[in-house]
């Protein structure tokens, strides 16, 4: 699936912070549950990314958006 957004600057970067806040507290909460106890703290990462597909398209929408911003001024165009 695609998607295509144009956004202004301002947009990206508030989109930007409320999804790495999302993805943060997401993450915390995923990362002490019982399914994940066994592997070390530095693998759990790869392994919740794997059984969340939230998760995983969060971190897509992350990279496009950081992306965007390295782009010129024109109204980010967002594909993640």
């Amino acid at each position: 699936m695609r998607i295509e957004l144009e956004l202004t600057p301002q947009q990206v970067h508030a989109l930007l912070e409320a999804a790495r806040q999302q993805y943060r507290l997401r993450y915390q909460d995923e990362f002490w549950k019982e399914r994940y106890s066994h592997l070390p703290h530095g693998l759990r990462h790869g392994s919740i990314l794997a059984h969340c597909p939230d998760m995983a398209a969060n971190k897509k929408l992350l990279g496009a958006l950081v992306h965007a911003l390295g782009q010129d001024t024109q109204p980010a165009r967002v594909t993640p």
